[in-house]
């Protein structure tokens, strides 16, 4: 009869060393070459491990992170921009605000066309989608590059826009 405590050094090394959401070779191949084309690979790496639904995704699954990654991080954004804004008392810092929360609204609505195109097969559109949404984010991003808070969630969100663009001209490019 096998001793249980023998057991238990094993069992816990496959709890800590095996990552359930590891990817096979293929989706592996696939996240660097995305995550190695000017995006913070370890946060990219993170978030497709951390949103992959199988080992196994192929590229339009890895579209599906990022662009419900974008509408989550959007959404959030808003929602946290808002409440800002019913709180600040510097007008100017208002007006600066409600630039943030228009830039977001239209991140969120390049999201939604591209996802709605992405559930078409139309990569073409679905590519021209996200790569408009950079363009919403302009005038908060030069606003608050230095602002700790604001300056670091449009970091987070320019991370996920990029992940978002490379994927998609992927899949629009077949490459």
């Amino acid at each position: 009869m096998v001793n249980i405590l023998l057991l238990l050094p094993l069992a816990l090394s496959l709890l800590f060393f095996v990552n359930p959401a590891s990817g096979d070779s293929k989706t592996d191949e696939l996240i660097n070459k995305i995550c190695r084309s000017g995006v913070d690979y370890g946060f990219c790496y993170k978030v497709f491990h951390e949103n992959m639904k199988s080992a196994s995704t192929d590229i339009i699954g890895l579209a599906e992170i990022t662009i419900e990654q974008g509408l989550r991080n959007s959404t959030n954004n808003l929602e946290y921009i808002g409440n800002l804004i019913r709180h600040e008392s510097n007008p100017e810092r208002e007006i600066l605000l409600i630039h943030c929360l228009v830039g977001y609204d239209g991140a969120l609505g390049s999201y939604f066309v591209a996802s709605d195109y992405l559930s078409l097969r139309d990569f073409v559109r679905t590519f021209n989608a996200v790569r408009q949404a950079p363009y919403k984010m302009t005038d908060c991003v030069g606003s608050f590059a230095t602002d700790p808070d604001i300056g670091g969630r449009n970091v987070q969100m320019t991370k996920l826009m990029t992940m978002a663009i490379v994927t998609a001209f992927i899949l629009k490019d077949g490459k």
